[in-house]
């Protein structure tokens, strides 16, 4: 018996085989009633009624592969064969029982593994349907980078918040994932990083059928997501002008222009990239990962050596040049830092307001929203923030604030404006909002916290303290002050 199945309570009972056709065809009858007579809700339902069955059954799927997997290499071990790939065979024989290519099913296996030996918390939450199976492979791919005690240790952070992942896209899933793995594995992904600098290409190849040249390149993360921003900003804001081109042919006339015409060469070039890090992290030395806007979770290294203007040689890691500094290790680049102050709630991740300094513009808030939300606010869309929107809407008599704005991919804000759909507001801390696409139905999107990996309790406030409790009590009674006595 796996491991998973051994933990018992959460997971379902097996049924006979007689008593599964006789729930199936319950179902179907069911369903068949709702296609023919439901409501937008009663589909809607079971709509997701169907999807976690799928989950549930992809995860018995998962049981019987690693099942299968085991007895191959008992199999081979008895008979002596393939005493150096004992897993030989298992992967084709899963691949075809599912109708698919062999092709990845190897890494297939190997996710089986990890989710029934060492993830015993995600496992359950799979077999109750509560994640598609590309959410599941998505979480183990990840963990794959880390050795089985930290797997274990990010289950059992999972299994103390079971709703970190509600409402996450696959995007915001690795992303949360990656935060995790990062902080045990950052020097040898940092160290592949480096290595695209030496690689970095550019190729134009004659495409004879389309009758085009199509440009395919590779740069280093800085300078490439310095590039993709500002091509992407100018097409936006072009767009928004009335240019009838779309955004993809903006960003290619821009590309090709900058090409052919050239900049002259002591021109500075302002290619802007918007980084999250705790000042642990940046002035401190600590691991805790980085956030890099339009990108994901990188190494902190890396952007302490952005800021401190030193690129490390790509066969060194951050703490392997402190060993063995020469001037030949060290590539000054000119970067100029521009570091904005914002403001977590005390003692936890969730973002509250920006820099008190700062003067107060609808672009410093659409800035703030974009940071705090990092990706559309619709449950599972990744897509990035576009357009920062009012949760309830103007008007409705929404207000533009911080706590009434969200952050959304252009189809996701074109999309609410649908007949019936409602949005609220449920939280400020962390900013959470409750959406109704349909009457009876509704789902929750909650901020990503700005740093970590879950949102923590939020912590007592000064209002909560007893003496404040008993000074209001005091006014409310209209008791006169206490006597100043030396």
């Amino acid at each position: 018996m796996s491991e998973a199945k051994v933990h018992g309570d959460a997971l379902p009972q097996a049924v006979e085989p007689a008593e599964f056709e006789n729930h199936w065809l319950a179902l179907q009858r069911d369903l068949t009633w709702i296609q023919d007579h439901g409501s937008k809700e009663d589909c809607v339902r079971g709509i997701e009624l169907l999807e976690g069955l799928i989950a549930s059954a992809n995860f018995q799927q998962a049981g019987l592969s690693h099942q299968l997997e085991k007895k191959f290499v008992s199999d081979h071990e008895e008979r002596g064969v393939n005493l150096d790939d004992q897993t030989r065979g298992a992967a084709a024989c899963v691949a075809i029982a599912r109708k698919q290519s062999p092709n990845g099913y190897r890494n297939y296996l190997v996710n089986c593994r990890i989710l029934f030996e060492d993830t015993p918390n995600i496992a359950a939450a799979f077999s109750r349907g509560e994640f598609t199976e590309p959410q599941i492979f998505t979480i183990l791919n990840e963990l794959q980078t880390v050795k089985a005690q930290r797997r274990t240790e990010f289950d059992d952070l999972f299994g103390q918040n079971p709703n970190m992942f509600e409402g996450m896209g696959r995007k915001r899933i690795k992303d949360t994932v990656r935060n995790f793995t990062l902080s045990f594995n950052s020097d040898p992904v940092s160290k592949e990083h480096k290595t695209v600098e030496e690689s970095r290409f550019a190729r134009m190849t004659i495409d004879e059928k389309k009758g085009c040249v199509k440009l395919t390149a590779q740069f280093p993360l800085l300078s490439g997501m310095g590039l993709k921003n500002y091509l992407y900003k100018e097409s936006r804001k072009l767009n928004k002008k009335g240019d009838k081109r779309t955004k993809d042919q903006i960003r290619a006339d821009i590309l090709f222009s900058y090409m052919m015409i050239g900049e002259p060469s002591k021109m500075p070039i302002n290619l802007q990239v918007g980084v999250i890090m705790t000042e642990r992290a940046l002035f401190q030395g600590e691991r805790e990962p980085a956030f890099l806007e339009g990108y994901g979770y990188i190494p902190a290294q890396e952007v302490r050596e952005w800021i401190g203007g030193h690129q490390i040689d790509n066969e060194l890691t951050f703490e392997e040049m402190e060993a063995k500094l020469t001037p030949e290790h060290i590539e000054e680049i000119e970067v100029l830092t521009e570091l904005a102050r914002i403001y977590t709630a005390p003692g936890n991740q969730d973002l509250i307001s920006m820099d008190s300094k700062a003067r107060i513009f609808p672009e410093k808030l659409k800035k703030f929203v974009s940071i705090r939300d990092r990706h559309c606010r619709t449950p599972f869309c990744d897509g990035i923030v576009a357009e920062t929107d009012h949760v309830e809407q103007y008007a409705r008599g929404g207000k533009t604030n911080v706590h009434n704005s969200c952050g959304r991919c252009e189809n996701c804000n074109k999309n609410k404006e649908a007949y019936g759909w409602i949005e609220l507001t449920a939280m400020k801390g962390p900013h959470t909002m409750l959406i109704s696409p349909v009457s009876g139905m509704s789902y929750q999107s909650t901020a990503p916290p700005a740093t970590g990996y879950v949102h923590k309790p939020f912590p007592q406030l000064a209002t909560d303290a007893t003496w404040f409790k008993d000074f209001k009590g005091r006014l409310s009674r209209g008791d006169p002050p206490a006597s100043n006595t030396s």
